[in-house]
């Protein structure tokens, strides 16, 4: 009875587990709140506190808000950068499946429900408080997001699937119709109303973007 009490073995484990998610716990509960009251108004307290630990444990993970921010973001983000540059070199399929593989990775990264898809309002809304964040945002999502989007474009052209005269302003104004409905969702708690799903929504986009730029056979 002693021995089982005092054995390491059966403590150990549990609490080594418990320590092993706690980097991924405070992100969670960072993000919540971000969205929710803004970036500037967050305070490293009220993270600890939502995450169950201390501010000094935080510490020990992130050095301060904006470390946890790029964290979540990136830790969002690789695997989606991954698997289209993935796609991209292996894709030999029509420029139509292509554009629609892409949108619904990056919808499912940044869009819809996913864990950052109330960034996008973050960064707009903090631009001028925190300068950095806007500069971090620019370079990690509105750049790859256009430069994945010129390509499926030059994909199409090439391949003779789309028609477009400028593919740089039309990849843009593709990726502006995402981002601003992914903005207006947050914005005007779209993303909360079971009336509006918002994959619905992603859709109809997708099909009005497709029927734009497809050429005509």
């Amino acid at each position: 009875m002693v021995e089982s009490m005092e054995n390491p073995e059966i403590k150990g484990p549990r609490w080594q587990r418990k320590k092993d998610d706690r980097p991924q716990e405070i992100l969670d509960a960072a993000i919540e709140l971000f969205v929710a009251q803004g970036f500037s108004a967050t305070k490293v307290s009220q993270i600890a506190r939502k995450a169950g630990v201390t501010p000094g444990t935080l510490y020990v993970y992130y050095k301060n808000k904006e470390a946890i921010l790029q964290e979540v973001v990136m830790k969002t983000l690789n695997p989606i950068f991954s698997a289209s540059d993935a796609i991209l070199e292996t894709y030999e399929g029509s420029a139509e499946g292509l554009m629609n593989i892409l949108i619904d990775k990056w919808w499912e990264a940044v869009g819809g429900s996913s864990k950052i898809s109330g960034i996008p309002k973050l960064a707009v809304a903090e631009v001028s408080n925190f300068p950095e964040l806007a500069d971090f945002y620019v370079k990690n999502i509105l750049n790859p997001g256009y430069s994945y989007i010129c390509q499926v474009l030059e994909y199409g052209v090439k391949k003779g699937d789309f028609q477009i005269k400028d593919v740089n302003s039309t990849a843009y104004l593709i990726f502006s119709i995402f981002h601003g409905a992914v903005i207006d969702a947050h914005s005007f708690k779209i993303a909360s109303r079971k009336d509006v799903p918002l994959d619905h929504f992603k859709q109809r986009i997708q099909d009005l973007v497709l029927h734009g730029i497809l050429k005509t056979r």
